[in-house]
C-alpha cells in the first residue's frame, strides 16, 4: 500500500477522548478543580482531533482524486469521476473510507457514510466473494429503496498486511430492472388440472338427485377455494377442471398448503365414500403449452402416488403436498387385462427377455420376477432373472427356485446380463419404478425396450422411457399385479408349484400376513395362487426366524421410544441385516396404539431406515424427507456413509415435519 495512504488510514482515536472525559468526571468526587481542568483539556483536545479528522478526510478525498482507472480508451480517468457508484472499504474492518459522488447521489448517503461500516448501510451484504476471487456479488444488494448489482476487486500488494488491504466496490443501480423482473415473475402463468380421484365410486348406486348434490358440493368447495385468485376456472370433463392463474396468486394458495384437499374430504356419499381431489400443477414453463404438459405430468404423478394430493411440476423437479390418505382400491381388472395382452405382444417381438427387480431384492420383487418368467417361459422365449444372489433378502426362496430344473440356469448376475443383452432384448422391471433403485442401472440404460410393473407410490425420479407401464399404488404388492396378469397370459395348469409359492410369499410379505393394505383383489390373487398349487405351509416356513435373529429383533425393540401420535422409533448402532430390522419393525406394529414403526440401523458402511405402518400413517412421506421412498404402509431409506446418531436426528425431524403437516391438514 502507498505509504501516504497507509498513514491516512491510521485508526481513529475518538474512543480515547470518551475514556478521558469519563475519567475527568470521576475526578469530581476527589477534586472539582481537577475535574474542570480535565474536562476543559479533553474538550480542547477533541476540537483539535476533530479539526485534524476533517483535514484527514480532505486528504483522503484529494488522494482519491489523484487515483486513476483505466476505463475504455480513457486510460487515466479519475476515480472520483467514475460514472458508477464506487466505495472503498478496509477489508479487515469493513469501514468505509471513501465514496464517490455517484454513490452519494444514488443512495442518499453523503458524508455520514464515511463514519459507517458497509454492513451498517447494507446489513445482508458480505464480502466473502471478493476474498474467494469472484468479481461479482452473488445476488442483489438493497440500500434503502435502491437495489444494486455489485462488482469489485481487492487493492493490495503481495507485501500488504491484512489491515492494509482495501476493497474497491462498484455498485450498478438496477432498481427499475429488478422491479420489472419481480413483476414479471409474479405475473407468470400457472396451469393446474384438478381431478376428482374417486368419481366413479362416489356416484355408484347414487340417485340422480344425490349425484347432482355431490357434484354441486364439490363444485362449491373448489369455487370457494379459487374465488379470490382472479383466475380462470373451467370444468372441461365430468371429473376434471382446468385452473389458470398468476404466480403471485398461486403462492398464496401454496402457502395454505392447498386447503381445498382438506375441504373436499368433508363431502361423503351415502355409501360412505369420501371425496378426494388430485391437483397437477405446471409452472416455470416457457409457454402455456409447456405448463399444460407439466400439469398433466404432475397429475399423473399425484394419481400414481395414491391421489388426494397436489403435485407441482417445475422445469427441474417435483414438489408434493398432501397425500395423507390411503389409496383407494380399484375394483376393475380391465387395465391388468389390457397390459397383459400388450406385454404378450412385446414378448413375442423380442429376441429374449430379462427380468429385474430392485437392489437387495425381497420376496415380492423375486416372486414377481418368477411370475413374469413363468409367462415368458410359456411363450418359449429365452428368459433370465437378473439378480445379485450375494445381496438379496430372499436368499432361502432363491435357493428353492434354483433347485427346480426349469430355473437351474435362469438366474444370472447383472454383469452376465450386460454381456448377453442385445438391441432387441425386452427388460421387465418389477417392484420398483426408480432408475437408481434397480438391480443394475447400467443394464436399464443399455436396453431400449422396457416394461415396468410396480405398486410403490411414484417418487420424483422414475423410469420414464418405458414401452409398457403397469403402476397401481393401490395394489398390496407387485405379486398381486403379476398374478392378475398371469390369469390372461398362462393357463393355471402351466404354473409350477414353486412359481405359485414364490408369488404367494411376496404377497404375504407385503401384506404382513394379509393384515395390512389388503382388498378384495388381494384375496382373489391369493385364491388364484392357491388353485395353481401354492402350499401355504411351505410359504410360512420362509418367514420363520432362527434363535439369533429373534434375539437381535428383541434387542432392537428394547431401544424403541414413542415419538407421539402412534409413531415409534427404534435405533440400534449394531450391524443388523435388513430382514431382521424389517421383522423388528413389523413386531413393533403389533403393539396396541402403535400406528407406525421406524427402525434405524447400520448395515455395512451405510445407515438404513426401515419403516412400517398399519395404514394410518403414510410412512412414504416420512422416508421421502430422507431421500427414500416406498408406499403408504412400507418404506425405507439408505444413507451412504452416515452415522447412526446423525440419521436418528434426521428421522426425528422428518417425523416431526410429517406430524406438523398432518395437524395442519386436519
Amino acid at each position: 500500500m502507498d505509504k501516504r495512504l497507509k498513514k491516512l488510514l491510521q485508526p481513529s482515536y475518538q474512543a480515547y477522548f470518551w475514556v478521558f472525559l469519563l475519567f475527568a468526571v470521576a475526578c469530581a468526587y476527589i477534586s472539582l478543580p481537577i475535574a474542570v481542568i480535565g474536562i476543559t483539556l479533553d474538550g480542547f483536545l477533541f476540537l483539535v482531533y476533530h479539526y485534524q479528522e476533517r483535514a484527514r478526510r480532505r486528504d483522503i478525498i484529494k488522494y482519491m482524486q489523484q487515483m486513476t482507472l483505466s476505463v475504455g480508451d480513457a486510460k487515466h480517468a479519475s476515480i472520483t469521476h467514475f460514472p458508477m457508484p464506487v466505495v472503498i472499504v478496509q477489508a479487515a474492518t469493513g469501514q468505509i473510507i471513501w465514496t464517490n459522488d455517484a454513490f452519494s447521489e444514488s443512495t442518499g448517503l453523503f458524508d455520514a457514510a464515511l463514519s459507517d461500516k458497509l454492513t451498517d448501510i447494507a446489513p445482508d451484504f458480505d464480502t466473502h466473494w471478493l476474498v474467494e476471487g469472484k468479481p461479482q456479488y452473488p445476488g442483489e444488494v438493497r440500500i434503502g429503496q435502491n437495489v444494486f448489482w455489485v462488482f469489485g476487486n481487492l487493492l493490495s500488494t503481495d507485501e500488504a498486511q491484512a489491515d492494509e488491504v482495501l476493497m474497491l466496490i462498484y455498485f450498478v443501480p438496477c432498481t427499475e430492472l429488478i422491479e420489472m423482473r419481480d413483476a414479471y415473475s409474479r405475473s407468470r402463468p400457472v396451469v393446474a388440472i384438478i381431478s376428482i380421484d374417486n368419481y366413479e365410486e362416489l356416484i355408484k348406486e347414487a340417485t340422480d338427485l344425490e349425484k347432482s348434490s355431490l357434484m354441486a358440493d364439490i363444485n362449491r368447495k373448489i369455487g370457494e377455494w379459487t374465488q379470490d385468485s382472479q383466475a380462470l376456472l373451467r370444468k372441461y370433463d365430468r371429473d376434471k377442471y382446468i385452473f389458470v392463474l398468476e404466480e403471485a396468486q398461486f403462492e398464496k394458495l401454496q402457502q395454505k398448503k392447498f386447503s381445498v384437499l382438506q375441504d373436499v374430504r368433508s363431502i361423503q356419499s351415502r355409501a360412505g365414500i369420501v371425496a378426494t381431489l388430485s391437483i397437477g400443477i405446471g409452472k416455470d414453463g416457457e409457454s402455456y403449452e409447456e405448463n399444460w404438459r407439466n400439469a398433466g405430468v404432475a397429475l399423473d404423478m399425484a394419481l400414481s402416488r395414491g391421489g388426494d394430493q397436489a403435485v407441482i411440476k417445475t422445469r427441474y423437479n417435483f414438489d408434493f403436498f398432501g397425500g395423507l390418505s390411503k389409496e383407494l382400491e380399484k375394483r376393475t381388472k380391465v387395465k391388468s387385462r389390457v397390459v397383459a395382452n400388450a406385454l404378450v405382444q412385446l414378448i413375442r417381438d423380442s429376441s429374449q427377455v430379462m427380468i429385474m427387480g430392485h437392489k437387495m431384492s425381497d420376496m415380492d420383487a423375486f416372486g414377481a420376477a418368477v411370475g413374469m418368467a413363468c409367462a415368458v417361459r410359456h411363450r418359449e422365449k429365452p428368459v433370465h432373472i437378473v439378480i445379485n444372489q450375494d445381496k438379496t433378502m430372499a436368499h432361502d426362496l432363491v435357493e428353492k427356485v434354483k433347485a427346480v430344473p426349469e430355473y437351474e440356469d435362469l438366474l444370472i448376475s447383472p454383469d452376465e446380463a450386460m454381456v448377453q443383452c442385445d438391441f432387441n432384448t425386452l427388460l421387465i422391471v418389477v417392484d420398483t419404478n426408480r432408475p437408481d433403485y434397480v438391480e443394475s442401472q447400467p443394464l436399464l440404460e443399455s436396453i431400449n425396450k422396457v416394461a415396468v410393473i410396480d405398486h410403490h407410490r411414484r417418487a420424483a425420479s422414475y423410469i420414464e422411457n418405458f414401452a409398457l407401464n403397469l403402476h397401481e399404488p393401490y395394489a398390496s404388492s407387485t405379486c398381486e399385479l403379476v398374478s392378475e396378469m398371469l390369469q390372461y397370459m398362462v393357463p393355471t395348469s402351466d404354473i409350477l408349484k414353486i412359481e405359485a409359492e414364490c408369488m404367494l410369499a411376496g404377497l404375504y410379505l407385503d401384506t404382513k400376513g394379509f393384515s395390512v393394505k389388503t382388498g378384495v383383489r388381494t384375496f382373489e390373487a391369493a385364491a388364484y395362487l392357491k388353485r395353481a398349487g401354492a402350499d401355504m405351509s411351505e410359504v410360512m416356513k420362509l418367514f420363520q426366524s432362527n434363535f439369533d435373529e429373534y434375539i437381535a429383533q428383541q434387542r432392537i425393540i428394547t431401544n424403541a421410544k414413542d415419538c407421539g401420535e402412534g409413531i415409534v422409533l427404534a435405533v440400534t448402532s449394531e450391524n443388523v441385516d435388513r430382514i431382521t430390522a424389517a421383522k423388528a419393525a413389523d413386531c413393533l406394529l403389533k403393539i396396541n396404539g402403535v400406528n407406525a414403526s421406524v427402525v434405524v440401523f447400520r448395515c455395512g458402511d451405510d445407515v438404513l431406515v426401515s419403516a412400517r405402518s398399519n395404514g394410518t400413517v403414510n410412512v412414504q412421506l416420512i422416508m421421502e424427507h430422507l431421500g427414500g421412498g416406498g408406499n403408504h404402509s412400507s418404506a425405507g431409506a439408505q444413507i451412504m456413509h452416515g452415522s447412526v446418531q446423525e440419521v436418528k436426528v434426521d428421522v426425528e425431524n422428518a417425523i416431526r415435519r410429517y406430524q406438523e403437516s398432518d395437524d395442519s391438514d386436519n
